[in-house]
């Protein structure tokens, strides 16, 4: 674990910028993320479409997802998805979703998880470093129904 492999910065940097190893600490826990396995980014739904069905895995290290909610409105509101059980203490849990779609057209959908300490994904990513780590931001995908 030297130079910057499984290290974070320890004063923001700018993205691309040379790195002095003197900036950089051991990461000691992975940050909480989800991701939106199904559909694909870009699906193309059947006109009349009324609801979409998600599926996706979430993982938080050395602790455990609590809970992951989806939005089609740019986060102003939340569903809850339904999470799975771990199958090992390390294992991504799977989680499902059904959304309700108002009508046809552009939707953009999003996903967060929470860990067991309550630390939520962030809207966008803040620390940049070389290896990516702490690249957590919330996923989306975009579906176009019609």
């Amino acid at each position: 674990m030297t130079e910057f492999s499984y290290r974070v910065a320890i004063k923001p940097m700018v993205p691309g910028d040379k790195a002095d190893p003197a900036n950089f600490r051991i990461l000691e826990s992975m940050p909480v993320r989800s991701i939106i396995t199904s559909p694909g980014n870009g699906a193309k739904l059947a006109a009349g479409t009324k609801e979409l069905k998600l599926r996706g895995a979430a993982w938080a290290g050395d602790l455990t997802v609590k809970q992951v909610d989806v939005s089609t409105d740019a986060g102003a509101t939340w569903q809850r998805a339904k999470l799975e059980n771990p199958k090992n203490k390390y294992d991504w849990q799977r989680w499902t979703a059904t959304l309700k779609l108002p009508s046809d057209g552009y939707f953009e959908i999003w996903a967060r998880a929470t860990d067991s300490n309550g630390t939520m994904q962030p809207h966008q990513v803040t620390a940049w470093n070389p290896q990516g780590y702490g690249g957590n931001a919330m996923h989306r995908i975009a579906v176009l129904v019609g």
